[in-house]
């Protein structure tokens, strides 16, 4: 089998070597102990404001709009992950309207490359591993599907119009008021695009809802994507309940932010308003929050502005952070998120700086020798380079489809968690995560792995013979799972994968380099496996990066199946800087002693956990701990839990002002991920204040983020400051 549609000459990466401009961002962030990644989706920075409003208006500026015009964007880690953020918007947005076009969205894939990747086995868009994309590599076959069959669609993506001849531009531009006229979106992909390109006759004439860009914009030196619209189109995510529904742990990313302002800003002069906006953001937090509001996450931005300050982040060192809050008062907390597992030495080592970024060697082949060193780390040979852990999930899901091309169904065990891709979202086994954004793969079943016939039940699901891929995240860090994966469970899928055939993934993208206590999750528990899928520990808290790990079975079967795609997929994200810096964290886990180290502050996580007082007037139930990973329950009891949802806001931001303002830790979830590197003082604190806050009742907590925020509104709004570091988030010089 090989279904191959019209294809480039060759895979090329759409990533170049890191030059001056890229290697100075790094240096400038490091040495001043700014923060790259603090936590996932409410991380606000000053650069991710002002990236937002300077792609509004660069959106602005090629549809040729009036001025005034304001576009908001969610930012990605490549223009794939964009082009499903984008796809999944669409079909949210239409989700409340007539159901005829069942989700469906019809493409113009030029160069066939996203066509590849929805549907790696040619089996249809109604089979395809991302389904419901119509594609067509012609505006003929474009013409044909949407006035010829009638066929309803919830969107239209054209992709790469800069391909296209002025008069086949001309045609998609009259089908895209066609498909506008029957309630569909339109998207354009212009991930190619150069920072100074001025009004594109295409998109005016498009009027595109949503615009994918991509890594252009970091001058192809820094993983990148985002999808920018109207506010219109992005509506299903402004409200609390729906605001982080989509996520990314890279995506806002200090570093991708600063490159992208430093590529876009010259196409303005001196004089224009842009300077005067981003100048104001990087003086004044509050304007930083309106720009943000406006541009990127009204709902991060509200979370921010109603914590006054308790997540505004403004150094990062090691195992600690320092927070401002509106007051200006500054706190100095232990890190109990740790960028939501990222980095195995905390926050902007200094070796990340002295060995990686000014003794980086761009002709150097980091990338095979990461491949290298990950196969005698893991035993898989073959590494498929991502830019976050969601590629790297999608890129094992893909392997594993095409290497089992007959065996279609894929095994999932809930509270899994892999990504918000529409591929790396099959691994993620929350309904509500999913639900909004078909349709997805059917051929999937997802088993809870604590019921107590769990085992029975995965017997019978392989008896059947269809199962090609179980997909395994041993310890949960993003669920209500309190334990991990029961070990009766993990014999069982290893009897059956040798008897049936199928192939055993594990997503070790949060557990790998001892979170865990281990070196890796998996081991002690799965004796063999064919797939992996790493990571936040690979980019040493400092740039995104990942890989699907592969055995040589796998490879080759794979490569039998369809090989152009196995070579973009080994190509498309290689990148020699993220290998750098993989290459340097897998360097610094023996360096730093942390087989030794994790396994005595995995005592006092644990003891700590074990300590906390669940009697009935508490606000904590149940909790768990894995080496340095640990998660509580949060409960409302008694009377009050009528009123107060354990889950909803008001603890939400009481538990998270507890931790800040009482403990000194930056816990922001219902989960600890603690340095590794954090000293044995710093890891007692923290666990005595879990027992603390495991002793102190509902209302107590509750008053306690009252007289707080009460507090910071009586001081009034703070003066503004001049940034503490001597380079500030926005300077024309360094743009």
């Amino acid at each position: 089998m090989n279904p191959n549609p019209q294809a480039p000459p060759g895979p090329v990466s759409h990533l170049r070597p890191a030059g001056p401009q890229t290697l100075g961002i790094l240096a400038d962030l490091i040495a001043q102990e700014q923060p790259v990644f603090a936590m996932p989706s409410w991380f606000v920075t000053a650069e991710s404001a002002q990236a937002g409003h300077l792609l509004s208006e660069f959106v602005r500026e090629l549809g040729d709009r009036p001025a005034g015009t304001r576009y908001r964007s969610f930012f990605a880690n490549s223009r794939y992950e964009a082009l499903h953020g984008a796809v999944k918007l669409l079909r949210h947005r239409a989700a409340a309207t007539a159901a005829v076009h069942r989700g469906r969205v019809l493409v113009l894939d030029p160069d066939g490359t996203l066509a590849r990747r929805a549907d790696p086995l040619a089996e249809g868009p109604d089979l395809a591993l991302a389904p419901g994309l119509l594609t067509h590599t012609t505006v003929d076959g474009l013409r044909s599907a949407l006035q010829g069959t009638g066929t309803p669609v919830c969107g239209l993506v054209v992709r790469a119009p800069e391909l296209l001849d002025d008069s086949a531009r001309a045609a998609v531009a009259e089908l895209a008021r066609t498909a506008r006229a029957t309630g569909a979106r339109i998207v354009v992909d212009l991930s190619d695009i150069a920072p100074d390109s001025p009004a594109d006759p295409a998109v005016t004439a498009l009027r595109p809802d949503l615009v994918v860009l991509g890594e252009s914009l970091t001058g192809h030196e820094v993983p990148f994507g985002a999808f920018t619209g109207t506010h219109d189109t992005f509506e299903p995510w402004t409200t609390p309940q729906t605001g982080f529904l989509h996520s990314n742990t890279y995506g806002g990313n200090t570093v991708a932010m600063r490159a992208v302002i430093a590529r876009l800003l010259p196409r303005w002069d001196a004089a224009a308003p842009v300077h005067r906006v981003l100048a104001a953001a990087a003086a004044d937090r509050q304007a930083t929050l309106d720009l943000y509001a406006r541009h990127v996450n009204p709902m991060a931005a509200r979370m921010q502005r109603k914590l006054h300050g308790a997540l505004n982040v403004v150094r990062a060192k090691g195992s600690r952070l320092t927070v401002r809050l509106d007051s200006g008062r500054e706190l100095d907390l232990v890190d109990g998120l740790c960028g939501a597992g990222l980095g195995v030495a905390g926050h902007n080592p200094a070796d990340a700086l002295t060995d990686v970024v000014r003794g980086h060697d761009p002709a150097r082949g980091h990338v095979r020798e990461l491949e290298e060193v990950l196969a005698r780390e893991t035993g898989l040979p073959h590494t498929f380079p991502a830019v976050s852990g969601a590629s790297a999930v999608e890129s094992a899901i893909t392997l594993a489809r095409l290497a089992r091309p007959r065996q279609r169904r894929i095994v999932v065990f809930k509270h899994n968690y892999g990504g918000k891709t529409l591929v790396s979202l099959l691994a993620t086994a929350a309904d509500r995560t999913r639900a909004p954004f078909g349709p997805l793969y059917d051929d999937i079943r997802y088993i809870d792995p604590f019921t107590p016939h769990a085992v029975d039940e995965f017997r019978e699901e392989a008896a059947g013979g269809d199962i090609g891929l179980v997909w395994i995240e041993l310890v949960h860090g993003s669920s209500d799972a309190y334990t991990a994966i029961p070990g009766p469970l993990l014999d069982t899928v290893t009897e059956g994968r040798a008897q049936h055939g199928y192939l055993v993934g594990v997503d070790e993208v949060l557990t790998s380099y001892y979170r865990c206590g281990t070196r890796f999750a998996h081991h002690g528990r799965l004796p063999y496996i064919d797939l992996m899928s790493l990571s936040k520990a690979l980019s040493y808290g400092c740039f995104p990066t990942g890989a699907a790990l592969v055995s040589d079975e796998v490879q080759e079967a794979a490569r039998r199946t369809n090989p152009l795609l196995v070579e973009e997929l080994r190509t498309h994200h290689a990148h020699g800087l993220g290998a750098h810096f993989a290459l340097q964290a897998i360097g610094q886990v023996d360096a730093l002693g942390l087989p030794e180290r994790v396994g005595a502050l995995s005592d006092l996580v644990r003891a700590g956990l074990a300590a906390m007082d669940d009697g009935p007037r508490g606000v904590v139930g149940r909790r768990f701990a894995e080496g340095m990973l640990g998660r509580f329950e949060p409960r409302v009891p008694g009377v009050l839990g009528r009123f107060v949802d354990p889950e909803g806001e008001w603890m939400t931001y009481a538990l998270i002002l507890w931790w800040i303002n009482r403990a000194r830790a930056f816990v922001v979830y219902d989960v600890f991920l603690l340095p590794l590197t954090a000293t044995e003082r710093e890891i007692r604190q923290v666990m005595r204040s879990a027992r603390r806050l495991s002793r102190t009742g509902p209302v107590r907590l509750l008053a306690h983020a009252a007289l707080f925020r009460l507090g910071q509104r009586l001081s009034g709004r703070p003066k503004r400051r001049t940034p503490r570091t001597p380079t500030p988030a926005y300077s024309r010089n360094n743009a």
